[in-house]
């Protein structure tokens, strides 16, 4: 499963599951997002956030991103590894499979950045 988002002015991010529900949790957790927005972000329906979400969401990775380690994954419950992602599909937990890597977080922080009027998630 992906999602794309899509400013305005027709600046497309694509994202898969395994990156943005750790992504989301991290944001609803640091209470950038509210816990429905980030709920209904999590399905692949249309979800509009305007610039100030935008903003919010690229101050909070700027900052978070400062500290995370370079080659680091954001998982699920919100810790951080530097162990790389073997891709092997962990049937015994589930969570094990998610994980936000710095390198996706750092373009979502950029496109949010560029994201002046918001953008559409779906």
């Amino acid at each position: 499963m992906s999602w794309t988002l899509e400013t305005p002015d027709g600046r497309t991010l694509s994202v898969n599951a395994w990156n943005w529900r750790p992504a989301l949790e991290l944001l609803e957790s640091a209470g950038v997002l509210d816990a429905e927005t980030a709920e209904l972000l999590g399905y692949n329906i249309l979800v509009e956030l305007g610039g100030e979400d935008a903003r919010r969401i690229a101050a909070f990775l700027d900052s978070y991103l400062s500290t995370a380690p370079a080659g680091g994954r954001v998982l699920l419950d919100g810790s951080v590894t530097t162990e790389p992602d073997t891709f092997e599909f962990h049937r015994d937990d589930l969570a094990r499979n998610y994980s936000a890597t710095v390198e996706w977080l750092t373009r979502f922080r950029d496109f949010c950045h560029a994201a002046t009027n918001g953008f559409t998630c779906c």
